[in-house]
């Protein structure tokens, strides 16, 4: 027997029984990879099975990774160094850690803005205990996770776009995300919509802007039944607008600006919401033949509501979901956690995959006002905000502020994409023992 065949098995006998934790992290690298007729030995013995990469310290878990949960097969992606753990509990789900230069548009893009909208979330992380969960559901993380970056970031007071760059390179590492099944990223756009309204009810002003019932257990009515009184004198009012129509697209949209006849404005912010589940009235009109997916726009929408006012009602109360708001005081518009977004390059995310404040390179397109035609957007991202639409593995809304071109993108903006996660660089050392 050689010297070499004398290696493999040596080699295979520690896998075998999981004691490749203990060699060095050279010594992993070297070892002769088995045979298949090995491998498949390997995993009817423990039951496990291990993806061929390079180094294991750099694997990420989304949560506490057993053995079973370890998958065999071989990535696809030809450019993945890295190890990639799936976990059962997140429908396959995996995340491979990829270099700064892999991310598309990385080294011509202004990360400037990125950095000046982490630091916003900073400040959230920065008042939190170390150990308070920051993480979605399937990616646990703590306060103390962000600190370190934080800490160097709100230290900038000014910065270059070479500093800005070198920030981000040096505090993370990007994610690839990965299913078993495909997953088709879709980013939308949103805005701070403009109307007219009132603090005193008026035949013109007739549909109350709700702030949070007085009573906690006063927020679970549906929209049918707000309508109908449900929380009459229950909650406070803070201003009268035009419709029932207008309201509803004010709450898809999470803030606006009321803007009173004296010339003052008011601007609300989200406060909360009923708990049920939000339909589209778009989805209602195409599955009752009135719209296409071809047709069915914001402007398209509310001329049928507005044109049918003995359906209008019944339609819209298909939509059982309820945002109420809040007076922000100020002329900002606020995401979750009460963090100021930055009109460009904060996005609102499903949580369930994505934790909040964690930077996302993102590669899409976006509608060109001015051609007609589509533009490509290559930004980073900050996860600042959430939305009863915005569900999914790959799905992303960009708040673009206010004004024409806000409302052209946040009405008109449906397009493909994809997104890579930051996380910072310190946590990969942590998790990559709790996987040996």
């Amino acid at each position: 027997m050689n010297s070499k065949l004398i290696y493999k098995t040596i080699s295979i006998i520690l896998l075998t029984f999981g004691l490749v934790g203990s060699l060095s992290q050279e010594k992993i690298q070297t070892v002769v990879a088995p045979s298949k007729k090995e491998v498949s030995t390997i995993q009817a013995l423990n039951n496990i099975s291990i993806i061929k990469k390079t180094a294991i310290n750099t694997t990420l878990p989304l949560t506490t990774v057993k053995k079973e949960d370890v998958d065999m097969k071989s990535t696809s992606k030809k450019h993945h160094p890295e190890k990639v753990i799936k976990s059962t509990i997140s429908s396959n789900l995996s995340l491979t850690k990829v270099s700064f230069e892999e991310l598309p548009g990385w080294d011509t893009a202004d990360v400037k803005k990125s950095l000046s909208a982490f630091q916003l979330s900073c400040e959230t992380f920065l008042k939190q205990k170390p150990s308070q969960p920051t993480g979605s559901r399937h990616i646990k993380l703590m306060a103390g996770d962000w600190h370190p970056a934080c800490k160097s970031a709100v230290a900038l007071d000014s910065f270059s776009e070479e500093t800005a760059r070198t920030f981000f390179e040096k505090w993370f590492h990007p994610i690839e995300f990965e299913q078993k099944k495909p997953a088709h990223g879709l980013f939308t756009g949103y805005y701070m919509p403009q109307m007219e309204g009132s603090l005193k009810r008026t035949s013109k002003f007739s549909t109350p802007i709700y702030g949070l019932p007085k009573n906690k257990g006063e927020t679970h009515y549906t929209r049918e039944q707000i309508d109908n009184g449900a929380i009459k004198k229950k909650a406070p009012v803070i201003a009268w607008i035009h419709s029932p129509i207008e309201r509803l697209f004010l709450e898809i949209e999470g803030s606006g600006v009321i803007q009173l006849n004296n010339g003052k404005n008011i601007y609300l912010g989200y406060a909360g919401e009923n708990g049920a589940p939000y339909t589209s009235i778009g989805k209602v009109l195409i599955n009752k033949g009135i719209m296409t997916k071809d047709n069915a726009s914001k402007t398209a929408i509310i001329r049928y509501l507005e044109n049918h006012a003995d359906k209008a009602n019944y339609l819209l109360h298909q939509n059982k979901s309820f945002v109420y708001f809040e007076d922000l005081k100020k002329p900002v518009a606020l995401g979750a956690k009460n963090t100021t977004l930055t009109p460009g390059y904060s996005l609102a995310v499903d949580k369930k995959w994505i934790p909040l404040g964690a930077p996302l390179w993102l590669d899409t397109t976006r509608p060109d006002v001015r051609q007609n035609s589509e533009k490509q957007l290559q930004r980073l991202m900050i996860a600042q905000d959430t939305g009863g639409a915005i569900r999914g593995f790959m799905r992303g809304d960009i708040y673009w502020g206010t004004g024409k071109i806000a409302t052209f993108l946040g009405e008109h903006m449906k397009n493909e994409g994809h997104y890579w996660l930051l996380l910072p660089k310190h946590i990969f050392s942590r998790f990559a023992k709790r996987t040996m």
